[in-house]
């Protein structure tokens, strides 16, 4: 297959994002082409006592309550997995006991360059004090593995780094363990 050659018009800063605008050359002449560039992002499936931590929180880009994992950025020069433990404390509380990195995606591949580094952690059930973002308001929640697999099966979890973390951890025979206080 013969690869379009791809040129870049123009980057414009758009808050937290730059939009790329540019073209790819076909064979039937110049075709517009836009690539959201996004710094990356570490999430963690927090495992407490058995459950699984997740955060509620509204999204405006949606319209509404979404249940996720911990998440946010990476910081410039910061290690992805210490993204995570920092971001897991600031959302949740929880501090980890054992880190396991399970790799990394990029969640929607077709229009950003966005990548998500995701962990998994076995955490204390003492909280320490929070310090969520400016404007974030996240709720701890926490689920027992018969609740996220409903979820998954009704289709109301559309976290797709959940799903992630959940089939690596499946695959390397550690969710079960996880799931157990």
């Amino acid at each position: 297959m013969r690869l379009y050659p791809y040129r870049k018009l123009e980057t414009v800063p758009l808050g937290r994002y730059r939009i790329e605008l540019g073209e790819l050359a076909t064979e039937t002449g110049p075709s517009p082409y836009s690539i959201v560039r996004m710094r990356p992002f570490a999430c963690c499936a927090a495992f407490v006592d058995g459950r699984l931590a997740m955060v509620r929180q509204y999204r405006w880009s949606v319209d509404g309550w979404t249940l996720e994992l911990p998440a946010g950025g990476v910081e410039p020069g910061e290690d992805p997995q210490a993204a995570a433990i920092r971001e897991l404390r600031e959302e949740t509380g929880l501090v980890p006991q054992q880190v396991i990195d399970l790799g990394e995606v990029y969640p929607s591949i077709g229009s950003t360059d966005e990548r998500c580094y995701v962990f998994a952690a076995r955490c204390s059930s003492e909280l320490v004090e929070r310090d969520p973002d400016q404007g974030e308001q996240t709720e701890l929640v926490f689920f027992e593995r018969a609740e996220i697999e409903q979820m998954m099966d009704e289709g109301s979890l559309v976290y797709p780094e959940l799903y992630v973390a959940w089939l690596k951890l499946m695959r390397a025979g550690l969710l079960d363990d996880l799931f157990t206080a």
